[in-house]
């Protein structure tokens, strides 16, 4: 895809136009990255408030009514109900189960099981498991990616 980027200063501040021949979900991820335009997510880690980058989280999960985020080999609790997070997130987040969001990016592989559950390994050898309710949602986001 060629990209090019002109300055129009006549635009309201904080607006981007793009232009494109037809509709791609390459355009689609650019429209939705630039809508929600989080980068980084509050959050705690030993009683101390930190400001996580997005692109290094690999999971969001909901365990014991509380939310946590995996990233950089540890632990974060985050003060956001999962469904709002789920809500708010780039499409490089997907959720594969009710209490579970990963980031696409850490994905080594999807093995697809005969009872139908899929086995979800990380780039960094963790393990983690989707649920047969999101496998539709799951096969979407692998053929839009």
């Amino acid at each position: 895809m060629k990209v090019s980027l002109t300055y129009n200063h006549q635009l309201p501040k904080d607006e981007l136009q793009l232009a494109t021949q037809a509709p791609s979900p390459t355009i689609d991820r650019i429209v939705d990255f630039a809508q929600k335009e989080i980068f980084q997510l509050p959050a705690q880690v030993n009683n101390r408030k930190v400001l996580v980058d997005l692109v290094t989280i690999q999971q969001i999960y909901a365990a014991n009514k509380k939310v946590y985020c995996y990233a950089n080999n540890q632990e974060f609790l985050l003060n956001q109900r999962l469904y709002q997070l789920a809500n708010t997130l780039p499409n490089s987040f997907v959720q594969i189960s009710r209490s579970e969001l990963i980031q696409l990016n850490y994905v080594q592989s999807f093995n697809f099981t005969k009872t139908g559950i899929i086995e979800i390994l990380f780039k960094d050898g963790r393990k983690t498991s989707a649920s047969r309710r999101y496998l539709g949602k799951i096969k979407e986001v692998l053929d839009y990616a």
